[in-house]
């Protein structure tokens, strides 16, 4: 039997742009600008030789089906071991799943990394990283999550694709600075990706707001341009948009978590708590997150 862990930083995106590349899903991905959150995907993986190959895996307890992410970059390791392998997986975060904090990106990469390690593959780190991106891509479960997560930080991606492939910037963010979120619930990224209208309309949205981020500004040009991408996307309801302007209207901006009915600002520390406060008077759960200064490594 052997045994390996690894964390990876959940991940918000405020606003992006969706490049398809049907011949190399390496190259697929997105464009935009997304923030590390220190909270994570802690994923364990317990692999034993046997007759047959089996794998299980659970989220918070909950156990996922043989379509999941998961199970899609647990197959990619299987082929290439070419031996029999029992694997049990177990991924845990304090952030649900689906709500637009990418779990599934974070869970495939951490995943990645600890099969790497406990089967024995000898990846470098960057082709464990890629094997998750290409995972998130069939699956449709996300598209920069993986490179975003990769190194942390505040990142611009400015060209699609895997790490290594994809060009992004690591933005500087003061230790100041923290994320606020809460979450009504989940919405499919699935849904949107298989829908030619809806990735359409994110394009058409999400189209020259990369030009126009200002990093001398980075804290309210991030909060700006993402509330413009999420008002031009016109996915909030009315519990969510109502919250948002009740934030706003105390004096902070906030956003729509892209994917998800969820929202978050990026505050100074000093502010966090007033906000944290609010959304409880709403009944939301709130999660007050440093951001991730470093990306997704073994434990």
């Amino acid at each position: 039997m052997k045994t390996a862990s690894a964390f990876s930083p959940c991940n918000i995106t405020g606003f992006f742009r969706i490049h398809t590349d049907p011949r190399d899903p390496l190259r697929a991905g997105s464009t935009g600008a997304s923030v590390a959150l220190r909270t994570g995907v802690t994923t364990r993986v317990i692999v034993r030789q046997s007759r047959k190959s089996t794998v299980s895996a659970s989220f918070n307890g909950r156990l996922l089906s043989n379509k999941s992410v998961s199970f899609y970059v647990t197959r990619k390791y299987l082929r290439l071991s070419r031996r029999q392998w029992n694997v049990e997986i177990t991924h845990t975060s304090l952030l649900p799943t689906g709500c637009g904090y990418g779990t599934s990106g974070a869970g495939a990469l951490g995943l990645s990394l600890a099969l790497n390690e406990a089967i024995g593959q000898s990846l470098n780190k960057l082709e464990a990283a890629q094997i998750a991106h290409i995972s998130e891509i069939a699956c449709k479960t996300g598209l920069g999550t993986v490179t975003s997560v990769f190194s942390g930080g505040l990142g611009l991606r400015t060209s699609p694709g895997a790490p290594g492939v994809g060009k992004i910037t690591s933005l500087p963010v003061p230790k100041t600075l923290q994320l606020v979120t809460a979450t009504f619930g989940p919405i499919a990224t699935s849904r949107i990706l298989r829908n030619d209208l809806l990735k359409k309309r994110v394009n058409t949205c999400g189209t020259e707001l990369i030009e126009r981020f200002d990093v001398g500004h980075l804290q309210t040009s991030f909060m700006e341009l993402s509330r413009m991408f999420a008002d031009c996307l016109s996915l909030m309801s009315h519990r969510l948009s109502r919250v948002i302007d009740r934030v706003e209207s105390i004096g902070f901006r906030s956003s729509m978590v892209m994917l998800g009915e969820s929202l978050f600002c990026m505050v100074p520390v000093d502010d966090a708590g007033e906000i944290a406060d609010i959304l409880q008077k709403e009944g939301l759960t709130p999660t007050v997150s440093d951001i991730a200064r470093s990306g997704a490594h073994l434990l």
